[in-house]
Order: C-alpha cells, then sequence, then structure tokens
C-alpha cells in the first residue's frame, strides 16, 4: 500500500508522523489513526494531536404526552425525563372554555381556546424531574330562557421543572370567547378566539392550537333549547432529544 506521510518541517526527526493519507483517501493523525466510521476529530489542546471520538448523543427522539379531561377537572401528572435525554422542548396548552346555551332561534357562543407556552430546556434547567398541573375543559352554559348563559372558563395548565428553569403556563380560554395567554413562554402562542354572536349563524369555539387540546366549546345551532358544548382539556407535551 503507497503511504503518503506529512511530518511538521520544525521536528524532520520525528519517527510518527503527525499526519498521513492512505491510498483510500483515509487520513491519520499521530500515525496510522484513522479512526472508526461515524467518528469525528476532537481537539486536544495545543500540546497534543487531535483525536477521534464517538459523539454521545441521547438517541432518538422520544415524545411523552400528558392529557387532560373533557370535563371541567384538572389533572396532576410528575414528568421523568427519559434516561440519556438532555434536551427538551415543552409545550404546555391550558383548557378550553364551554360555549353559551342556545335556543330555538339562536345559536350559542363559541368559547375561546387555551394558550399554548413553549419552551426548550437544557439538562441543568429540567432537573430530574417537573411537576405538570393540566386545566380541564370549561362546562357549556346551562339554558334558563332564550338569552345566552355563557360556559365555564377553561383552567390553565402548567409545566414547572425541578432544575434551574422557569415555570411555563398555558393560560384558559375564555367563556366570552377570547383565547388563552402565556408565561415564560419562548414563543407568545395565545389561544384560538371563539366568535361572540347570537343569532341564526352560531360563534364556533376557537379552534386547538395543539393535537385537539384546549379547545374552546362551539356555538353550535339546532333549533332547540339545550345547553352549551364542553371545552375540551388541556396538555402537556414533552419532545425529548
Amino acid at each position: 500500500m503507497s503511504i503518503l506521510q506529512v511530518d511538521q518541517l520544525a521536528y524532520p526527526g520525528r519517527a510518527t508522523p503527525n499526519i498521513q493519507f492512505s491510498s483510500g483517501g483515509a487520513f491519520g493523525f499521530n500515525g496510522a489513526n484513522y479512526g472508526t466510521s461515524g467518528q469525528v476529530l476532537q481537539s486536544n489542546g495545543s500540546s497534543s494531536p487531535p483525536s477521534w471520538t464517538t459523539l454521545s448523543g441521547g438517541g432518538a427522539p422520544t415524545i411523552q404526552v400528558f392529557a387532560g379531561q373533557y370535563y371541567f377537572s384538572n389533572a396532576s401528572y410528575t414528568y421523568t425525563p427519559t434516561s440519556g435525554k438532555t434536551a427538551f422542548l415543552v409545550y404546555c396548552i391550558g383548557g378550553g372554555a364551554g360555549s353559551s346555551s342556545r335556543s330555538t332561534s339562536n345559536g350559542g357562543f363559541g368559547g375561546g381556546s387555551g394558550g399554548c407556552a413553549v419552551r426548550y430546556y437544557n439538562s441543568t434547567e429540567m432537573g430530574s424531574s417537573a411537576a405538570i398541573s393540566i386545566g380541564g375543559g370549561g362546562s357549556g352554559g346551562t339554558y334558563t330562557s332564550t338569552t345566552p348563559n355563557y360556559g365555564n372558563n377553561g383552567a390553565s395548565s402548567s409545566f414547572n421543572p425541578g432544575g434551574t428553569g422557569v415555570t411555563i403556563t398555558g393560560g384558559a380560554g375564555s367563556n366570552t370567547g377570547q383565547g388563552g395567554s402565556t408565561t415564560n413562554s419562548q414563543v407568545d402562542w395565545k389561544g384560538n378566539s371563539g366568535k361572540n354572536y347570537w343569532g341564526a349563524s352560531p360563534g364556533g369555539g376557537g379552534g386547538s392550537l395543539f393535537w385537539g387540546a384546549g379547545r374552546g366549546g362551539d356555538g353550535t345551532f339546532d333549533g332547540t333549547n339545550s345547553n352549551g358544548d364542553y371545552g375540551t382539556g388541556g396538555c402537556v407535551v414533552v419532545f425529548e432529544f
């Protein structure tokens, strides 16, 4: 095999070449050290040659989902990071509000959807666990007369890491149609508004921002005197890397 050897000119008597190239195009450092497939070069400072190393990563990304309730019932969970994961992208969605009651001649008001807080945490910020509170969806308004009775607001969701990271909050959707806000989110993703309309055309509920969670109840019109619809509960989704 033909080998091209390149040495430092300042040290012509050095027995081991600093850099050498094989006939196949591979190159080695401090002799015939070509590394293995997938390895990368790592500096070892100004006094030592670089070396080949295998990057240590978290493997394929994983997802953990913590779901809420369709009814006005909050839920609590504890999140534990998957072993080997060092980076975390968290979505925290508040519960949607319920829609108003409806009558034989008028549709109901749509409820607002929950806000969605988005934040990245490293392993120090995340810590060994996180406390999760999922906000439930608001109940629909109760029919008592031809005028609308508003539904109930949703409830806020929160993600509180045990490390140095801050708590994020996805705010609740409002029964008057306003979407929920966020706290400490790196992406301020306000909830969608429900339509506040009393007439033959009903007000649609605020659309979900993520996987159907936190949606506002629809102000449907079906020609009956009936209660409003529930909003959907929030959720927390953690992408682990």
